[in-house]
């Protein structure tokens, strides 16, 4: 138990704007946390440890993401998901909880130009229970939205079951606004941006109004009425490209958890999502090399040289093992450690390439980083692996443990395939 303690912790410890991750039997009775004074706590209870059960049973062995809510413990929103964990039976033997703030996603929406959203703002709501997730005004986060258009539109938009995009219009203070609005079926959420139909609509009002002054010329009638028509195209094709760029941030709810932003690499989380149990299974005769490069005692690189010229390095060491193993899956799994994952023969061929990649990847890690005015050199390690049978994120630690038992000396492979049969005995 306090194996799987220590572990937690130093797991969470690499996941940015993590609130918690614990993992529990089924009756929600914590037995790690990333906050031990939890450990021993049961997170639910009656019904709402029934709809808990209920639900991950209907998820079975897929992630049960329960979406964005305001927590508990902290009082903040955050991005909610549990997953059942099986014994070798088709009973759950607990289950695993994982809570992250939204704070990143909100600082990314809130960093969409003036230009692109001038005179418009935007809202999250949750069809669930017709809540705001987020709006311009914080004091109408977590309250229900009881107007009548949001009622309806939500009904024809729950009932559809599935993604739908459009726009409807509505009044608010006497105000006649336009909200084009994206729908995300699998979540229940519905993303809108509001704009005042004055706002939209500025350039066809102002034909209107010379239409209204020249209405006795028949010629000018016709004018201004195809003017008006190019305009209300021209206005519909900027509304889809809200629209569009709508769909871009629905895409950053998932980059927000499963990927660093710092070097554009796969992060921790996407890992053990990739590599949980039973999800790889190498075919006969192949098997799954891993390399795990480190930076020793990169904190030295920060105080000397500053935070900025570590995150350069840390940007420019992902590029560079990324561009020797550019058919491989490259992970940064924690503030200074990269993951290389990739498919080969179980030969020596395969063993040969893998480890002639990683010697070349040294050599240039090697050399003097330039970081503006300075070069800086940093020292790396790394610990190598395959596995072809029960490849799982295991492999994560059993890594780590190698790199700090291995002396100085050439790169070699461990097979543990190997290593697991030979202790069995």
């Amino acid at each position: 138990v306090e194996a799987a303690q220590k572990y937690t912790e130093e797991f969470s410890d690499d996941i940015v704007n993590l609130e918690g991750i614990y993992v529990s039997n089924c009756d929600t009775k914590v037995l790690a946390h990333t906050n031990r004074s939890t450990v021993g706590v049961t997170t639910r209870t009656g019904d709402y440890l029934k709809e808990l059960q209920l639900a991950l049973k209907e998820s079975g062995s897929r992630v049960y993401n329960t979406g964005i809510l305001t927590s508990p413990a902290t009082q903040r929103q955050v991005v909610s998901m549990y997953k059942s964990v099986y014994n070798d039976g088709d009973d759950p033997a607990g289950l695993v909880g994982l809570g992250v703030y939204t704070d990143g996603l909100a600082r990314q929406l809130d960093s969409i130009s003036e230009h692109d959203m001038k005179g418009a703002f935007y809202t999250l709501l949750d069809l669930n229970d017709m809540k705001y997730i987020f709006h311009e005004d914080k004091d109408k986060i977590s309250t229900e939205a009881a107007t009548y258009e949001l009622s309806r539109i939500s009904e024809v938009l729950k009932s559809s079951g599935r993604d739908r995009s459009g726009k409807f219009s509505y009044t608010m203070n006497g105000k006649k606004y336009i909200s084009v609005y994206s729908y995300m079926s699998d979540l229940n959420w519905l993303f809108m941006i509001d704009a005042t139909e004055a706002s939209v609509y500025k350039l066809s009002g102002s034909m209107r109004g010379y239409m209204i002054v020249f209405s006795i010329f028949c010629f000018i009638l016709i004018v201004l009425f195809n003017v008006i028509n190019k305009k209300r195209e021209d206005t519909a094709k900027s509304l889809d490209t809200v629209v569009e760029k709508h769909e871009k941030t629905r895409e950053s709810l998932t980059n927000a958890v499963y990927n660093d932003f710092l070097t554009e690499l796969r992060n921790r989380i996407s890992f053990s999502s990739d590599f949980e149990a039973g999800k790889v299974n190498p075919a006969e005769g192949e098997a799954y090399y891993f390399a795990l490069f480190n930076i020793k005692d990169f904190s030295s690189v920060n105080i000397a040289y500053g935070e900025e010229a570590g995150d350069m390095i840390l940007i420019t060491t992902a590029k560079l093992i990324h561009s020797f193993f550019p058919d491989a899956d490259v992970y940064r799994t924690g503030s200074d450690e990269f993951l290389v994952a990739k498919k080969l023969k179980k030969d020596l061929a395969g063993q040969s390439e893998f480890l002639n990649n990683i010697n070349i990847a040294l050599l240039s890690l090697s050399k003097p980083f330039e970081i503006g005015d300075e070069k800086i050199t940093v020292p790396f390690e790394v610990a190598v692996a395959s596995k072809s049978r029960n490849v799982n994120i295991s492999v994560l630690p059993t890594l780590k443990n190698i790199m700090r038992s291995s002396t100085k000396g050439a790169v070699s492979i461990t097979d543990l395939d190997v290593e697991i049969h030979d202790g069995s005995q």
